[in-house]
């Protein structure tokens, strides 16, 4: 997929013209690029004496699409940033998830950030849509909550390397190319690719090495880095952007787990007793008959051939009635071993406040009546929202 760029201004920052393609990117066996992403072509702009902003225009989906810059140390922005975003890109949700903190309690923060491509600290730029993509807060600031600067992860750890690389090399400019990187038409960026290389006064290209284990060789000569949009307390779909807290989730699973068990193991008990209770009820069927046949053989020695038929016919028919009899009692025996029902003598009892049940039993099955809830079955339990004790 081809798609020009226009040739747009922004204050005094030049923007040419470029062409972007969206290829399904092959990966090294040593990369930490994921496999199946696609995004722009990573190559460096032409060496030009002037700072060069190149952005590409959004997709058909509203997506931002590559961001690209080359400027000098003197040419950095200096008015102050404003502390507010208002445009929201697209896949723009949030959601105020839990997280461990680092002593084991438990903290509140902000899932996502509106993420700039190119840093403000070099574009100058708040509310560019073309600069904008939702990133977890840990991909852009390094930390579920504030930043961690030295964070190899995130981007702010290579934002600053940039910033001192310029401050270090005032002489020389610093081509910076950032591109997000999607699956298929999903609305945000599994990952973001950075892309960085120097230029002296002259023209002459210049690798950038800022000491991070993440750091590739990329086109002409550049270093290239892709960073996961990811968040340890969350599970996100990037297809729509909406996403799921994951603070509790082993435990979730260990509970899952737990229950399964618990029904197979229950199924299995009902399987076999309902199969012994088969074999006895066809055992006792066979008896009946057997003792029907020899009555109904006395009989004929002392009756008519057609009272001999009748008292098969009738032997015949009390043999199809208890075995009618044996499978309804098994298939009743099988249904009731799935489902545990109150009764006179017990209760499933759930805690309103923990959503929690209790089957008659359990450790825990008398608690503090102000926080008792009744059901008549595990089901009804379940359907409101319980989950059953592990204990």
């Amino acid at each position: 997929m081809l798609k020009l760029l226009k040739k747009v201004t922004i204050s005094a920052v030049l923007v040419v013209a470029t062409s972007t393609i969206y290829p399904a990117l092959g990966v090294a066996a040593d990369s930490y690029q994921k496999d199946k992403l696609s995004g722009a072509e990573q190559h460096p702009l032409s060496f030009k004496n002037e700072k060069q902003l190149v952005l590409a225009d959004q997709d058909s989906q509203k997506r931002a699409v590559d961001a690209h810059i080359q400027l000098n140390y003197a040419e950095e922005p200096t008015a102050k940033q404003a502390t507010k975003l208002n445009y929201n890109p697209v896949g723009w949700h949030n959601y105020k998830f839990k997280y461990k903190k680092a002593n084991a309690s438990i903290g509140k923060s902000w899932l996502f950030n509106r993420g700039h491509l190119i840093g403000y600290q070099f574009s100058g730029l708040n509310d560019e849509a073309k600069n904008l993509v939702p990133e977890t807060a840990y991909l852009n600031t390094g930390a579920l909550k504030k930043s961690n600067a030295s964070n190899k992860k995130a981007m702010l750890y290579y934002e600053r390397g940039l910033t001192k690389w310029l401050k270090h090399h005032k002489s020389s400019r610093l081509d910076y190319q950032v591109t997000p990187m999607y699956s298929g038409n999903e609305l945000l960026p599994r990952q973001i690719r950075l892309s960085y290389i120097g230029y002296s006064n002259s023209g002459e290209k210049v690798k950038i090495s800022l000491k991070s284990y993440r750091e590739e060789d990329g086109n002409d000569g550049a270093t290239v880095v892709y960073l996961n949009n990811d968040s340890s307390n969350a599970i996100i779909n990037y297809a729509d952007g909406t996403a799921k807290n994951t603070l509790h989730k082993k435990a979730d699973l260990a509970a899952q787990k737990e229950a399964a068990e618990e029904a197979s193991s229950a199924a299995a008990s009902s399987s076999a007793r309902a199969s012994s209770e088969a074999v006895s009820s066809a055992k006792a069927s066979s008896e009946a008959e057997q003792s029907s046949i020899a009555a109904a053989q006395k009989a004929a020695s002392e009756a008519s051939v057609s009272q001999a038929a009748a008292a098969s016919s009738q032997a015949a028919a009390n043999s199809a009635a208890a075995a009618s009899a044996a499978q309804a009692q098994a298939a009743q025996n099988q249904s009731a071993a799935t489902q545990t029902y109150t009764g006179e003598s017990q209760q499933i009892i759930g805690n309103s406040k923990s959503h929690i049940y209790h089957v008659p039993g359990q450790a825990g099955y008398y608690m503090n009546s102000s926080n008792a809830v009744y059901f008549n079955s595990e089901a009804d339990a379940q359907a409101a929202g319980y989950r059953k004790s592990l204990r």
